[in-house]
């Protein structure tokens, strides 16, 4: 038996649910081993290479403003796209838009600043203020896109089925985000650079919602960040300065059995202030690299992420689970299969050896080598000479490496105050 493509491999796990683990486990083993080639064929294209890369949009976001002001100005340029998704994926598509409607009427109210905020911008693009509160849980409802746990550490029972009164949500429209981070230190000048993919879809919407901000109070920036237009929150964000930080959040699927129904529970019925808001009050407050370490280590999320944070001549990467660290990652130290010179994320915990990441098909391809290993690969070959700003850059958008939906990308260096950003074109 030979599934050749990740989406397959989960939707045959999911008809089967726990019924047949035995001969489940057996064929996922297989699926890996067949699909092990990197030339073999899957669902999606590997984007082309070369490829040119064009600039963002920049705008400046007055904390100073009313909340319901706050994104006003981005509103003429994003909102034909914004209103694409509803009219394709939501207006008609009743069972999985009723059931994003319920799950926002059963979570209720964000706080007052998030509420104003999305209000704010519901009213000005005349979309319905639950779409624009769904937007805000995009990766939160993320990582129930693959209701599998870690097969590696849990043989026996894997399957993590979304409960049966949000089934419909499987079928919501975006998939991802997905995404690759890295975090190396550079021989040659001696300071450490972030690099980062956001992979999203579908692809013609996303990549169409990017823009740049930057978070001003008083009449100065405070942070900067990457963001999808209708989102409020961070999802790649720099507070510059002499101790400064930039911050990275990458989905982590469920790590075990039961994950899926307590990532729901959080969202629902404890109210968990959302990932995202939580990195962004980050930002806004703290000043320095250790407070925001010691901030993303213990705040509550919602849901299970990666948490990227670089600062100067440090770095480090939280495997987050909703209370606390599940693994983590510090640049300079030994850490598992990755040199001193550098540490790296995409979305599965290889250091548990997660064996869902060779049924990733982003890049183009399924099994080995995967979007990780190949970075490393041509991370490894590089020390010698040095982890520059451009084997960084190269490294993001190499084959097998950039996924067919990265709708992002960005070098950073905090020490030298470097927030390079644009969008590949494929």
């Amino acid at each position: 038996i030979f599934f050749s493509t990740f989406s397959f491999v989960v939707s045959f796990l999911k008809f089967f649910e726990m019924k047949f683990t035995s001969v489940l486990a057996g064929a996922v083993a297989a699926a890996a081993a067949l699909s092990a080639a990197p030339t073999a064929e899957a669902g999606n294209p590997a984007p082309p290479q070369p490829h040119t890369h064009r600039n963002i949009s920049t705008y400046v976001i007055n904390l100073d403003d009313k909340p319901e002001d706050r994104y006003l100005k981005i509103v003429p340029e994003f909102n034909e796209t914004v209103w694409k998704f509803w009219n394709e994926d939501f207006a008609n598509h009743t069972l999985a838009r009723d059931a994003l409607f319920l799950l926002v009427d059963k979570r209720g109210k964000e706080n007052d600043e998030q509420m104003r905020e999305i209000q704010g911008l519901a009213n000005a693009a005349r979309l319905p203020v639950q779409f624009v509160h769904a937007m805000q849980m995009l990766y939160e409802l993320g990582t129930l896109m693959v209701p599998v746990a870690n097969l590696t550490e849990y043989p026996d029972a894997f399957v993590d089925p979304i409960p049966e009164e949000w089934a419909a949500l499987k079928d919501l429209p975006w998939r991802g985000p997905a995404c690759t981070g890295i975090v190396a230190k550079n021989s040659v000048d001696g300071t450490v650079y972030h690099a980062r993919n956001l992979d999203f879809s579908p692809l013609p919407i996303m990549q169409d919602l990017v823009y740049n901000a930057i978070f001003e109070k008083g009449g100065k920036e405070v942070f900067r960040s990457q963001m999808v237009a209708g989102y409020t929150m961070v999802i790649t964000g720099a507070r510059m300065g002499e101790d400064g930080y930039s911050i990275e959040r990458n989905t982590r699927y469920t790590n075990h059995v039961g994950g899926n129904e307590l990532m729901l529970d959080n969202l629902l019925n404890k109210k968990t202030t959302l990932n995202g808001w939580q990195l962004r009050k980050v930002l806004e407050t703290n000043a320095t690299y250790e407070e925001a370490v010691q901030s993303l280590s213990t705040v509550p999320y919602t849901s299970t992420e990666y948490t990227i944070i670089s600062g100067v001549q440090k770095g480090t990467i939280l495997s987050r689970d909703p209370d606390d660290v599940a693994y983590q990652q510090v640049l300079g130290q030994p850490n598992f299969n990755e040199p001193e010179d550098y540490i790296i994320m995409t979305n599965f915990d290889f250091f548990f050896d997660d064996i869902r990441e060779t049924f990733d098909d982003t890049s183009g391809h399924t099994g080995h080598p995967t979007r990780r290993e190949v970075a490393q690969e041509i991370l490894n070959a590089s020390i010698p000479t040095g982890l520059t700003q451009d084997v960084l850059f190269d490294t993001i958008n190499a084959q097998g490496v950039i996924a067919y939906d990265t709708i992002f990308q960005a070098v950073i260096n905090i020490e030298k105050g470097i927030w390079n950003v644009s969008q590949p074109n494929i």
